[in-house]
């Protein structure tokens, strides 16, 4: 600063204001703009049960154990310069992920800056993914496994099932131009594709968010955790379903390429059925959080925070029995769902005999005596 701007500072209390701003005016210094504060509504309060639903894809009663699970992670420090309350903090996030709209379109829903907006559904998702030990994770004791076994006999009765297996694709931008077209799927839009692991319940019990949409389905099991644990001995005795693209495997059953008995036609009936849960939790999934049917638009490790949060939050929801959300994403049920009868064309080569085996073996001692 200047000897003449420190001078023109150093002005009397009774000093006329008008000729304080000629004398700064002189001197081209600049007034801070004064802040402003948006109205932050309680939407909370506001909304009744149902319309507090349509805009943020959880009950009240979900929302309230939502927020007390991570409020410690999420609160300011103070409360000076305004500071945005954690509930607040929630609403947003949630209906950023209701809409799937830019983050300016979210802060003036708030009554917030885009700059805050973004931050807050950075801090939020990553808050809520880390709960993902808590509410995403496989059967532990022997009761679980039965428990599962039992529920997806009942679907289809297909013996000894914990789970489905499959991969869906969440919409990015492009990420960069170094490794760009990696992230560019077979359907020739930019993606990660996103491995879950499902219950009869359409709830995740495995979620595996980090690959880039070429990758393929079979190479995504193959380096994943879920494939290491699957082969040790607690769970020798498990079987998990997955579609043609997986390779068979002594727990990781596939449908048959041809049939040509009656026993292997409802194998294939019965292990399509079963899979299909797997599906229906994706759509599911998809419409209770449309910003991962529509795509994100934020940097890498957000987009995977916001992807494995979305997955945390569906299953609080199943166990908290929300309803299912309402259907008002076009078309989103045919873009979704698999059809039942349906085997993909392009199938894993079956290199694999004692598998081979024992999916034999299956058919002939259980669906030939159905």
């Amino acid at each position: 600063m200047s000897r003449a701007v420190y001078n023109a500072l150093l002005i009397t209390e009774d000093s006329d204001s008008s000729d304080f701003e000629e004398e700064m005016s002189a001197f081209n210094v600049c007034v801070r703009k004064i802040k402003t504060f948006n109205p932050r509504i309680d939407y909370f309060n506001l909304l009744d049960e149902n319309e507090f639903i349509r805009r943020f894809r959880l009950k009240k009663s979900t929302f309230d154990k939502v927020l007390n699970e991570i409020v410690d992670q999420i609160k300011n420090s103070t409360d000076r310069n305004n500071s945005i309350d954690p509930i607040i903090q929630l609403l947003v996030t949630l209906r950023f992920y209701a809409t799937g709209n830019f983050l300016i379109t979210v802060g003036d829903f708030g009554g917030i800056s885009v700059a805050s907006a973004g931050k807050i559904v950075e801090r939020v998702s990553y808050a809520l993914a880390f709960l993902s030990s808590r509410y995403i994770r496989l059967p532990e004791t022997p009761e679980e496994k039965m428990e599962l076994k039992v529920q997806f006999y009942g679907l289809a009765r297909f013996p000894k099932v914990i789970g489905a297996i499959d991969c869906t694709h969440i919409k990015l931008q492009c990420p960069s131009r170094e490794n760009g077209e990696l992230y560019r799927n077979r359907k020739g839009y930019f993606s990660l594709n996103v491995q879950a692991l499902v219950n009869a319940n359409l709830e995740f019990m495995d979620v595996v968010v980090r690959w880039p949409g070429s990758a393929h389905d079979s190479n995504i099991f193959a380096n994943s955790r879920l494939k290491a644990r699957m082969e040790l001995p607690e769970f020798s005795d498990c079987i998990i379903l997955g579609d043609s693209g997986y390779a068979l495997s002594h727990y990781l059953l596939t449908p048959l390429a041809r049939t040509t008995t009656n026993a292997e036609r409802l194998y294939n009936e019965s292990q399509i059925r079963s899979r299909n849960v797997v599906e229906r939790t994706f759509g599911v999934w998809k419409r209770r959080f449309p910003v991962l049917f529509f795509g994100l638009r934020l940097k890498m490790e957000t987009t995977m925070a916001v992807i494995q949060a979305c997955a945390v939050l569906h299953n609080i929801a199943r166990l908290q029995r929300d309803p299912q959300p309402p259907d008002d994403i076009e078309n989103i049920k045919q873009l979704l769902s698999a059809e039942i009868s349906e085997i993909e064309a392009a199938t894993q080569p079956q290199i694999n005999s004692p598998a081979q085996a024992l999916r034999n073996a299956l058919v002939i001692e259980h669906f030939s005596v159905l």
